[in-house]
């Protein structure tokens, strides 16, 4: 009985820890997919620390990699990059989030009429928080 007990206890506290960490990644794609251009840049850039973990930036096919000192190369490349889309009608149209252990892939689709943006983002889970590895336009 004291057994059945202690691995329903871990089951329990496994599935926390799960929701937790969805939670979180619900927490991330808000910051990604708000209202304002520059509320969305700034909620990704608060998810990078190229210090910690290197960030790759693939825009157009073309790859660039920012290590510990390049973080106001990478804002300013970040801003660009997502900049392109950028209408006060914009949504967010459709979302995909998929969890691998410490890994995560988060895919935004942002647009109005005219216009539509996907963005991928590669998370890495380090020291309790998902960072960004790699963002890729499409």
């Amino acid at each position: 009985m004291i057994s059945a007990l202690s691995l329903s206890g871990v089951a329990v506290a496994a599935d926390a820890l799960l929701t937790t960490q969805r939670e979180e990644l619900d927490g991330f794609l808000d910051d990604v997919s708000r209202e304002r251009l520059d509320a969305r840049i700034e909620g990704a850039l608060a998810h990078m620390n190229p210090g910690a973990h290197e960030v790759r930036l693939t825009v157009d096919g073309s790859m660039e990699r920012f290590e510990a000192g390049d973080s106001d190369t990478l804002a300013q490349n970040v801003r660009q990059a997502l900049g392109v889309f950028d209408s006060s009608k914009q949504k967010l149209i459709q979302h995909s989030v998929k969890v691998d252990g410490s890994n995560a892939t988060v895919t935004t689709r942002m647009g109005d009429a005219g216009y539509e943006q996907t963005v991928i983002y590669d998370l890495v889970r380090s020291d309790e928080r998902w960072l960004i590895r790699s963002v890729r336009t499409l």
